[in-house]
């Protein structure tokens, strides 16, 4: 599994970092991060079974379902 993808999302890049969830600030285990510009929007935990595409896929997955959320609500989107 790799510990750092980039995702485009209508022009817009995303970075997903793994990281601990202490480090995340999430609690225990391993955690996605996902940041804008360096800004945290969301988080998700990490599951070893997952490939690049499955990290990419639930990136997309959270950022379309999160569209009409404020700008300020979802970091630096």
């Amino acid at each position: 599994m790799a510990d750092r993808l980039t995702v485009t999302y209508q022009g817009k890049e995303f970075d997903a970092v793994q990281k601990s969830g202490q480090e995340a600030g999430s609690g225990p285990g391993k955690v996605w991060e996902v940041t804008r510009d360096g800004a945290p929007i969301t988080s998700f935990p990490a599951d070893g079974a997952d490939d690049r595409e499955a990290i990419k896929e639930k990136v997309l997955a959270w950022l379309a379902a999160n569209e009409g959320r404020p700008a300020a609500d979802v970091g630096r989107q």
